[in-house]
């Protein structure tokens, strides 16, 4: 009984580990909801630039669909590179509104922070 017990649990575990690997070969890696992307992107940006509360709910509504129409444009291609093109422009007109929320030394940082991240972007392209 003892052994039919263990090997039960392995085969549990097995399994588990198979449904794992399953869900993170999907698109890359573990991939969130855009509403927790776009939760991080307010949160990232209110520790840096001090967001007011009318703010935050702005700016989540801007980043929400900017997280959808990645998330669908990633989902709908294997081509990376071509993805990220495709994506730039919208993510340029999501920075235009989300910075028409902002005060001008909010701008200001903001544009700093958008640099760096896209010289992230950029090498995790490479």
């Amino acid at each position: 009984m003892k052994n039919l017990k263990s090997g039960l649990f392995g085969i549990l575990m097995l399994l588990a580990t198979a449904t794992i690997a399953q869900e993170k070969q999907g698109n890359g890696g573990w991939q969130r909801a855009p509403e927790d992307q776009a939760k991080n992107t307010v949160e990232r940006l209110d520790k840096q630039l001090k967001l007011s509360q009318s703010q935050k709910d702005s700016i989540y509504v801007y980043a929400l669909d900017l997280s959808k129409k990645q998330q669908e444009l990633f989902k709908s291609t294997d081509d990376r590179k071509a993805a990220f093109e495709k994506i730039q422009p919208i993510r340029l007109n999501t920075d235009a509104k989300i910075k028409s929320f902002l005060t001008p030394e909010q701008s200001k940082s903001y544009d700093i922070l958008q640099k760096e991240m896209q010289e992230r972007r950029q090498q995790r392209q490479k």
